[in-house]
């Protein structure tokens, strides 16, 4: 009981900050990024949310080859989440991934679902030009995890920062993340 009554409480933390995120990203700033996440027990949620064009370079319906083609690596490389993390402290495995890239296909089922290499489509609800995608890892042990390390620059260099957003049983925090400086710390206090 005390295990599920902690989790109800951080997954509210981690939807205020989900809150927070959105209420912070209104001002959709070119080559900036929010990377939030939420880690209890096992469990480890990351969600990601971009303009459009840090991916793709551009922020309306993709209608080129080139621009269909950038969508799909983007789309591509979001779905890899073991190419985007790293975790020290635990290990952890990709339970759920979600990409929604609609902002740039004008498609009304913008969510890819990759639960275990399950695919479906739900409604996407946005009509701005961001890319979001959620993950869901489980982890050996989430609440021993120090610090998370992320290829996201390396992989879209129109991303020039990240501001990192956390909440743990324990403490919360938050980082800007630049090139040079990827990798933060889940053990300091802010």
């Amino acid at each position: 009981m005390e295990s599920s009554v902690r989790c109800s409480m951080i997954f509210i933390g981690f939807s205020v900050l989900i809150i927070t995120t959105a209420e912070a990203q209104k001002a959709h700033v070119h080559g900036t990024a929010v990377l939030t996440l939420a880690v209890e027990y096992k469990n480890l949620e990351i969600q990601f949310e971009s303009p459009a064009t840090n991916l793709v370079g551009f922020e309306h319906d993709a209608s080129s080859p080139d621009e269909k083609q950038a969508v799909k690596q983007a789309e591509a490389i979001l779905e890899s989440s073991d190419l985007l993390f790293s975790f020290f402290g635990t290990s952890c495995e990709p339970e759920e991934t979600t990409v929604d890239m609609a902002g740039v296909t004008g498609d009304q089922h913008g969510h890819h679902d990759h639960s275990r290499g399950h695919n479906e489509s739900t409604h996407s609800e946005s009509t701005h030009s961001e890319i979001r995608a959620h993950y869901r890892f489980v982890c050996k042990d989430a609440e021993s995890l120090k610090s998370v390390s992320t290829a996201l620059f390396h992989r879209f260099p129109g991303i020039e920062a990240i501001n990192a957003i956390w909440v743990s049983a324990s403490q919360q925090g938050t980082e800007w993340l630049r090139p040079d400086r990827n990798t933060f710390s889940l053990n300091k206090k802010q």
